[in-house]
């Protein structure tokens, strides 16, 4: 049977045993209300927008107000503050009161009882985040014809109220074409105005909107939206063809559908440089966000396949880790990017579990995981390759939690090492069952053991969970993909000056 985590013996994945997390859509004790959001784009060609938001309430103490440096599942830091300017508060009168930049993403409100806050607002330079974030999946953007939001990159929090329910309203020019993943219908009036449970799920959506915007809906696993811009041709069939596959593959292997609409937005893009980077694609609690550059969406026979795996991977990730994650994930630290220990379980369990998706009910199914699995993961990268060797997996995803984007050494040996555990962890139970049970029932235990638990995924819980559903013990398995891999470089004295 699985080890019980409470003896003392069980040290190599303590990472993983501390702390609660609570649902990624935790809902506020009363309150006086919703708190409201209000972004504005005047007029095509403004490269700003404004954006106002209004507490409930007056607040009568000093108050934090602040920009997110982190993206869930972002893996770095992207300092949004610095595309802030014209920060104001204000009383409930209008009346602008004091504030204080506090040399980071966050400004104090000078609020007391003889000038109460109640709002405040600002504006976003959209031209400048897409000129000076290199990774394009990170940046809003402002085109003569389409304006695309990332909610965490232009929408900030006032410290205390971040699990207070939300409205937004949006206001673009008149005629623009407008939607949310919020609640996604379209509307042609330049305006829209959705509710979010709190401010994780309000700066987790995308806002987009304008002429240039192509919105096809359909009925998937559950309503699915493609929403696409594009600056070079692209076969918009083919995209929505496969992400209504995508969508109902990946919750047909997961058994559950815990959103009640999704979206796919891709964004094909003309380069703003050289350096920019526009292959990654992005994760939400009910989206999924996808950008590129001119040329590179590929839906020819060969590129076909690469295109729908992508789909699946960061559908998947819908499930996992957005609604079953290890320590660190929940609740989110908006600030800069926490070490997170898990990154091999939200990342390398959730790819190999879209690899299982993708291989179906094929006739060669085994075959065809062995061979996507030889793609994907990197044995010499989750062994061995230096300057990493000698690190334990979860050493690697502290590193990785701020790297894995920059250096994709990190990255990939992170999914390497989770996949691979995963690949092992299946491989032990079909053999031992005799097929009868396989790595699609571990995740699905998964699921509804977090389903039911505040608590974040753990070793223990892992190790549980495959029992119960089972009868196979793994724990040997999983040690040993989180144990140091490679022999780690020589400590040096101090060197000489």
């Amino acid at each position: 049977m699985p080890r019980d985590p409470r003896l003392g013996s069980y040290l190599l994945p303590v990472f993983l045993l501390t702390g609660v997390a609570p649902s990624p859509h935790p809902r506020g004790d009363g309150g006086s209300g919703r708190i409201r959001y209000q972004i504005d784009y005047h007029q095509p060609g403004d490269r700003h927008i404004s954006v106002t938001i209004t507490l409930p309430s007056p607040q009568v103490t000093p108050v934090h107000f602040g920009m997110p440096r982190a993206i869930p599942m972002g893996y770095g830091s992207q300092p949004y503050d610095r595309f802030v300017s014209g920060l104001v508060a204000r009383d409930p009168r209008g009346r602008p009161i004091g504030t204080v930049d506090l040399d980071g993403p966050r400004w104090l409100v000078e609020s007391t009882a003889e000038t109460p806050f109640q709002s405040l607002s600002y504006r976003v330079d959209l031209d400048r985040m897409d000129h000076e974030t290199l990774s394009a999946g990170h940046a809003s953007r402002v085109r003569p014809r389409f304006i695309g939001l990332l909610g965490y990159s232009v929408l900030g929090f006032v410290a205390g109220f971040e699990d207070e329910p939300v409205e937004l309203a949006v206001r673009l020019p008149t005629g623009w074409l407008v939607t949310t993943t919020l609640a996604p219908t379209a509307d042609s009036a330049g305006s829209a105005t959705v509710l979010a449970p709190n401010y994780y799920a309000l700066a987790d959506a995308q806002i987009m909107g304008g002429p240039g915007l192509l919105l096809r809906r359909m009925a998937s696993a559950v309503p699915l939206t493609i929403a696409v811009y594009a600056e070079d041709s692209v076969d918009v069939g083919a995209v929505a063809e496969l992400s209504d596959l995508a969508l109902r593959k990946t919750a047909e292997y997961f058994g559950t559908t815990p959103f009640p609409h999704f979206t796919a937005s891709l964004e094909v893009l003309k380069p703003v440089s050289p350096d920019h980077g526009y292959r990654f694609s992005m994760e939400h609690l009910e989206s999924s966000t996808f950008r590129f550059a001119a040329g590179q969406v590929d839906l020819s026979s060969t590129g076909r396949d690469r295109f729908y795996f992508n789909l699946l991977h960061h559908f998947a990730h819908s499930w996992i880790p957005k609604r079953c994650a290890p320590a660190g994930y929940y609740p989110f630290v908006w600030d800069y990017s926490a070490p997170l220990d898990g990154i091999w379980f939200s990342e390398g369990w959730s790819q190999y579990a879209a690899v299982d998706a993708m291989a179906g009910d094929r006739p060669d199914k085994d075959g065809f995981r062995r061979l996507w699995a030889g793609r994907r993961y990197d044995q010499a990268a989750a062994d061995s390759a230096p300057p990493i060797a000698g690190l334990s997996t979860p050493e690697l995803s502290r590193i990785a939690a701020h790297q894995y984007f920059e250096d994709f050494r990190i990255g990939l040996t992170m999914v390497s090492r989770g996949a691979l555990m995963a690949e092992a962890v299946d491989r032990r139970v079909r053999e031992r069952t005799g097929g009868a049970k396989t790595f699609q029932d571990v995740t699905r235990g998964l699921l509804r053991w977090c389903a039911a638990s505040s608590a974040p995924v753990t070793v223990a819980a892992i190790e549980a969970v495959v029992w119960n559903e089972t009868n196979v013990e793994v724990g040997d398995l999983i040690d040993r993909w989180l144990a140091p891999r490679g022999r780690r470089a020589d400590d040096r004295s101090k060197p000489d000056h």
